[in-house]
């Protein structure tokens, strides 16, 4: 199925989110039973940061600080870039290839979450082909049209 908008993509999946108070054990068990690498944090409705599995390792165990004790808000990667759900989806991927990272949360046209795209979500044909481009770049000639 071909996705032409980060909306069509996402359409009917339930948003998980965090609170900066949440402790990053408790967060980290929410990610963990609902199979996501990461989630927004709100404060209300207002979007503060997102959490990720590499908030965890890079900020709470690689650091040796106990996830008990731990507040998400703390942790969190905070002000994180945002996409408009009406955008394209390979806008959305551009940003996520060019920036580094795999999570980015999606919002709606009144500033609203309405829900977090991951690598994992993006059709592998777009994977395959930024691979393809990625490689042919690093060559000193393209590879012939003529086979």
């Amino acid at each position: 199925m071909v996705h032409s908008s980060v909306r069509s993509l996402l359409t009917g999946r339930d948003l998980i989110v965090l609170s900066p108070l949440q402790t990053v054990f408790e967060a980290a068990g929410i990610l963990s039973s609902q199979i996501i690498g990461g989630a927004p944090v709100l404060e209300g409705d207002q979007l503060v940061g997102i959490f990720t599995e590499r908030d965890v390792l890079r900020r709470v165990v690689a650091s040796d600080r106990d996830p008990k004790a731990t507040r998400v808000g703390d942790v969190m990667t905070p002000r994180p870039r945002t996409i408009e759900a009406a955008a394209p989806l390979v806008k959305a991927f551009a940003m996520m290839c060019a920036g580094q990272f795999r999570h980015l949360p999606v919002m709606d046209g009144d500033g609203t979450v309405v829900a977090m795209l991951s690598m994992r979500d993006i059709p592998v044909e777009y994977r395959i082909l930024h691979q393809q481009w990625s490689d042919w770049t690093k060559l000193d000639t393209y590879p012939s049209a003529a086979i």
